[in-house]
């Protein structure tokens, strides 16, 4: 029997001329991560407030995934047939990363915001300055923004710096 880490494997009998392979507990996280890294590796779950007075904030947000090279989720533009909740949690879990904008103090974003640091997955915040973050999360570092045209670049740049 050999092992190599992520799969053993044993050769059969001359005359059963077979090959047995067996993936380990770390290849199967190693299979996890490629296919983070393939279908959804590139997409990104934002967490935030929806509404017509957040449009502006949105696009910025979107603008600053994609120019870092990966896919804005926004559970209000997903086509799904059941529950959200469900549906929700699966895209926390599938995303390489959420991006969260605390602005508005939203419940949900708060919720999302804790479900994917429970699973282990980076989160990065942002926040329109004057506006007061809960103490739990006030001491995480955030980019803070005045209006919604500074936000693709420093949004962009801390993806890059942060994530890949």
């Amino acid at each position: 029997m050999v092992d190599s880490n992520t799969i053993q494997y044993s050769f059969g009998t001359e005359d059963e001329k077979a090959v047995f392979i067996t993936l380990t507990p770390k290849g199967y996280a190693r299979v996890d991560e490629l296919q983070k890294n393939t279908a959804y590796g590139k997409a990104v779950l934002v967490a935030m407030k929806f509404g017509n007075d957040t449009i502006l904030l949105r696009e910025a947000i979107r603008k600053g995934i994609i120019n870092a090279g990966y896919v804005a989720v926004f559970i209000d533009e997903v086509q799904y047939n059941d529950f959200i909740a469900p549906e929700l949690l699966k895209h926390i879990r599938d995303s390489k990363f959420v991006v969260v904008d605390l602005t508005h103090q939203n419940n949900g974003a708060y919720f999302e915001e804790g479900y994917a640091m429970g699973l282990g997955n980076p989160v990065i915040q942002l926040c329109k300055q004057d506006t007061t973050l809960h103490f739990d999360i006030a001491q995480k570092n955030t980019i803070m923004w005045q209006v919604e045209d500074y936000i693709p670049d420093k949004l962009c740049n801390r993806i890059k710096a942060t994530i890949d």
